[in-house]
């Protein structure tokens, strides 16, 4: 079983000057962007994390109780206008309003009471709850809280703790980025370009999946907002979701629901997948289209089969907690996952090994890495690396495997071997920030086609710096 002992420190950026330093040692990323999202953010979040409005830059004026609640319910929702509506400044004006503020809020308590005796699994879907679940590390404070890369042309989404999702391309000035900013997309956790299209994204949040078409001519401050917006009420908040390979189908995920949705959106479609049990909690649509892998807030993770008529194979967690993270193997014959009570890798495979077995055999789950905490440095101070898993990416090529963890601030890559019926792994190097503080947010391959052939990884630090680094 392979182990983090044997990993090899990479020097950190802050040693290497320079063009080689920005670009990770490679002549070929010099074309990419150079982001920094701190720089770019519009507003500071307080410690209280309150939210920035753009009427919040303008002066106060005098208007009516009903006008500013029909406002605020535009730009927050629906719970801010009912506040405002009980505030101390509406009861002074307009009691009758703030009394039947009173009696609404009084009502929503008892439903959402009932609603937690029957179904239990509902309670506390706040933002920390949210962010117990989502694969972004640190995912209430850090800038950057998802990245996604086009599959087909050089197009990067960067969605910012300011819940603005800026698009960059080749040699584009981060500056000039377009943006993707509606007052309904709010704690976004997760985005995903459509496959076999040029324009197309959805991001997921709170609200549920808001869908844009990005078009070329897009530029900065441009007043826009999603094409459509998909939402089913039990769904809610959306906190993972995948495409099928062919993009005809988007399977969506909640902490507060027990069901995958299944959308086919040129149809405005929707299935839901039904078992008993926890919740679904993370999402992965594997390569070649036969599987789905859906965990859940509890030990209970299940694979779905896609082309049987959705039926389920389901697993128990050995030592309790979820499954945290997970991916597919590029030929999609291998599944790896971690819990996150337990810091070993599992690996699950979807290959027959014998004509004679038939596809009822039982599958077999098999440790193939300690990720334990250790020290990998010359000395007894240098920082530790591993614990428990945060997030987990497998290259295109299948040679490379990253996985970033909860507790320490290096990546560890792990040189991944696939054979037809077994799988090979050993441990490679370490990446490292450019400052001791630096966190890694979030990680993900770039897509392979014409232009890129080169397995590029992409790192989201909690600075808000993205970072680069092509493997050989």
């Amino acid at each position: 079983m392979a182990a983090l002992t044997n990993l090899k420190e990479c020097p950190p950026l802050s040693m290497v000057s320079g063009v080689a330093r920005r670009q990770t040692h490679s002549p070929e990323l010099q074309c990419y962007p150079q982001i920094r999202l701190n720089n770019e953010l519009m507003a500071t979040h307080t410690a209280a994390g309150q939210r920035f409005y753009g009427g919040q830059s303008f002066l106060p004026v005098e208007e009516g109780v009903l006008k500013r609640i029909t406002r605020i319910f535009f730009d927050a929702g629906f719970r801010e206008s009912l506040e405002e509506a009980r505030g101390t400044k509406s009861r002074e004006q307009a009691p009758l309003i703030a009394l039947a503020g009173d009696y609404i809020a009084q009502i929503l308590d008892l439903v959402n009471g009932l609603k937690l005796k029957i179904f239990p699994h509902t309670q506390g879907l706040g933002a920390e709850r949210i962010a117990q679940f989502v694969e972004t590390g640190d995912w209430l404070n850090s800038n950057v809280r998802c990245l996604a890369w086009h599959l087909h042309i050089f197009k990067l989404a960067v969605a910012g703790l300011d819940d603005v999702v800026r698009i960059y391309t080749k040699d584009s000035n981060p500056a000039a980025a377009a943006v993707l900013k509606s007052p309904i997309q709010t704690e976004i956790t997760c985005m995903a370009w459509r496959p076999l299209c040029a324009s197309q994204i959805v991001i997921g949040c709170r609200q549920g999946l808001c869908f844009w078409k990005v078009e070329t001519a897009m530029h900065l401050g441009r007043a826009i907002a999603p094409s459509q917006i998909f939402r089913h009420p039990a769904n809610l908040p959306i906190t993972s979701m995948q495409w099928n390979k062919d993009g005809t189908q988007l399977a969506t995920a909640s902490i507060g629901d027990r069901s995958i949705i299944i959308w086919q959106l040129d149809n405005a479609l929707m299935q839901p997948l039904k078992r008993l049990g926890p919740p679904c909690s993370l999402l992965k649509w594997s390569p070649d289209n036969d599987w789905l892998f859906a965990a859940t807030v509890d030990r209970v993770f299940r694979v779905w089969n896609c082309h049987n008529r959705w039926t389920t194979e389901r697993w128990v967690c050995g030592n309790g907690g979820y499954v945290q993270t997970a991916c597919w193997s590029p030929c999609g014959r291998f599944l790896l996952f971690v819990s996150s009570t337990e810091p070993i890798l599992y690996r699950l495979q979807f290959v027959q090994q014998s004509l004679l077995k038939s596809s009822s055999d039982e599958k077999e789950v098999l440790p193939i890495a300690d990720l334990n905490a250790c020290n990998t440095g010359i000395d007894a101070n240098s920082p530790l690396i591993g614990g428990h898993a945060q997030q987990m990416a497998w290259d295109p090529h299948g040679n490379y495997l990253v996985i970033s963890f909860k507790s320490t601030n290096s990546i560890a890559v792990f040189r991944t071997f696939i054979q037809k019926f077994d799988l090979n792994i050993s441990a490679a190097y370490s990446l490292s920030g450019e400052t001791a503080a630096e966190r890694p947010s979030f990680i993900c391959f770039q897509p392979l086609y014409k232009e890129n052939e080169r397995s590029v990884l992409t790192i989201a630090w909690s600075s808000g710096r993205i970072q680069y680094h092509a493997f050989d």
